[in-house]
């Protein structure tokens, strides 16, 4: 097991370079400067590999060649350019790394829809170019996130299998590195510092544990990241106002290729735009709107190739071709009600196997069951917010000479309430057409935050106190909760130290020259991840064409 832990931190170890590498890299070409925060180039770095991934399945497999290639290059880049002047952080950063990720993977599994459709999905990239109608294999595919194409940039026979959870565990400690780093250099009090701690605290103790990052962590921690930017832009009155547009297009962006639930967080930019006179779009940068389409484009002509759809499963998106449809439960249609059922929670209705299905989605039919359902599994994981927000209120309360002034209208206040409102916008979607958690966590978590802070505005003022360890103690708090929780999980665990990630145990069949697979394990029909196309739903009597070393898929 100790080479199968070095070979894990090598794999970890070269991905995260390769990523910073690339980020810093294009953050310096437009001319940023190295002050900005590990978040930002990890984010554009990722971002990055991932476009060039999208782009380049349309041609050719995303292979072993193709991801040994961007390692190395990058690795060989960052030596020769930019080590000596990001040493620090940079060996800081590969320390806790090397120390935090095995608390998160160790004796772990990989969260149930990674096993069901996240990496199957992986594996079909590496073994096939792009494959028309490939969602009637597994209607699943239609949603994929761009998190699976930056998994099988780095996936190859080199690497540790743990390469498929490296980039969540990357990004969740680049999170936590950035709100560490900014809340323990903090000298006062401001409303933005008691924000921080909230979000931070909330996402160290709800998503603790590995098994529940899934495809949805990294739009919240990318939701999380920019509003914590643009309140400290509110209150340091920052230059990111002349950007405002510009992220606002290349955020929009990326929400749409990672959930589209999320693509309304994007509202909370229109709080900085200068709207006198349309000033904000003298701001608007054509590289900006190139680097948006690029990473728009390719994706909505890829989820067209693939669903039929530039947005699946949402009808209104989807247009016929001779060519190919999807059928059955891939059927659009079928699959958006399919879909929108589950997230109303009719399985929670005693009486569902009666119920008219159809007539219960309509309208706000659903809301009673989803009342008595849903909606107190979220009442129990936002119950450590709630608590957190307590925990600052009474110590508020108590020292008030130190910390609240007397009520006076707060020059901010107007930006919080506008925030509010624009959030309250995505939370509004949200609960009218999918209402789990994950598919809107950002929306209620920044909502009741926001609110909180807009609530202390309402009754006093904060007063810029340098007495502000009670409130870094609480975020410390939440860091030892992380490595205990982690730590007990460990201790009670019956599984392997490494998550199970490959399935070997697979019926294949050529069709066409296309081979596909299924589970053949007694205890689990769930795919994993293999070397082939593997689908727990794959249809009998599917047909397979082939135009021009093109796979088409129908039923």
């Amino acid at each position: 097991m100790l080479i199968q832990l070095l070979h894990s931190i090598i794999t970890l170890t070269l991905i995260f370079t390769t990523i910073y590498c690339c980020g810093l890299g294009i953050l310096k070409k437009i001319n940023l400067k190295n002050d900005q925060d590990i978040f930002l180039k990890i984010l554009v770095g990722y971002t990055f590999v991932g476009t060039i991934a999208v782009l380049v399945h349309f041609f050719f497999k995303i292979h072993n060649i193709f991801s040994f290639l961007l390692i190395c290059l990058s690795v060989i880049f960052f030596l020769i350019f930019y080590l000596k002047e990001v040493k620090k952080e940079f060996f800081i950063f590969i320390s806790l790394l090397i120390l935090i990720s095995p608390f998160l993977f160790a004796y772990s599994d990989h969260p149930i829809d990674s096993n069901m459709y996240h990496h199957p999905y992986v594996s079909y990239l590496k073994a096939e170019k792009i494959i028309f109608a490939i969602a009637n294999i597994q209607f699943r595919f239609g949603h994929i996130s761009f998190l699976q194409f930056v998994q099988a940039a780095f996936m190859n026979d080199f690497f540790h299998k743990i390469a498929l959870s490296s980039i969540n565990i990357i990004f969740y400690l680049s999170f936590i590195f950035f709100v560490s780093k900014k809340i323990f250099i903090q000298k006062k009090l401001t409303y933005n510092f008691l924000t921080t701690i909230l979000i931070s605290g909330f996402i160290l103790i709800k998503f603790a544990r590995y098994r529940e990052f899934g495809n949805d962590l990294i739009p919240l921690l990318i939701c999380s990241y920019f509003l914590i930017i643009i309140l400290d832009e509110i209150n340091k009155k920052t230059k990111l106002s002349k950007n405002s547009i510009n992220l606002f297009l290349i955020f929009f962006a990326l929400m749409f290729v990672h959930k589209i639930s999320y693509v309304f967080a994007s509202l909370i930019f229109l709080v900085l735009f200068k709207y006198k006179n349309l000033e904000f779009l003298r701001d608007v940068k054509i590289s900006n709107i190139f680097v948006s389409f690029l990473i728009l484009i390719p994706w909505i002509v890829k989820n067209y190739f693939e669903t039929s759809c530039i947005v699946y499963p949402i009808e209104i998106t989807c247009f016929s071709n001779p060519y190919y449809s999807l059928t059955g439960l891939a059927d659009p249609s079928s699959a958006s009600w399919l879909t929108e059922i589950w997230a109303k929670g009719f399985i929670d209705n005693p009486e569902w196997r009666n119920l008219n299905l159809s007539e219960y989605a309509k309208g706000f039919n659903w809301v009673p069951t989803w009342i008595n359902g849903h909606f107190i599994k979220i009442l129990e994981i936002i119950s450590p917010l709630i608590f957190l927000i307590f925990l600052i209120s009474i110590y508020l309360v108590k020292n008030r000479k130190h910390f609240l002034l007397k009520k006076n209208e707060s020059e901010n206040k107007k930006y919080y309430s506008i925030l509010l409102i624009l959030i309250f916008i995505g939370l509004s979607i949200w609960f009218y057409k999918a209402p789990i958690f994950r598919y809107g966590s950002f929306y209620i978590i920044s909502f009741i935050i926001i609110g909180y802070m807009l609530l202390l505005m309402q009754f006093s003022k904060i007063n810029n106190s340098n007495k502000i360890n009670y409130f870094k103690g609480i975020f410390f708090i939440c860091l030892l909760f992380f490595v205990s929780k982690n730590m007990l999980r460990i201790n009670k665990s019956s599984t392997e130290f490494f998550p199970k990630t490959i399935n070997q145990d697979l019926k294949i069949q050529n069709i066409n020259g296309l081979n596909l697979s299924r589970s053949t394990n007694p205890s689990s029909s769930l795919c994993f991840y293999t070397y082939y196309i593997c689908s727990h739903e794959l249809p009998k009597n599917l047909k397979v064409n082939k135009i021009n070393n093109y796979f088409i898929i129908s039923k």
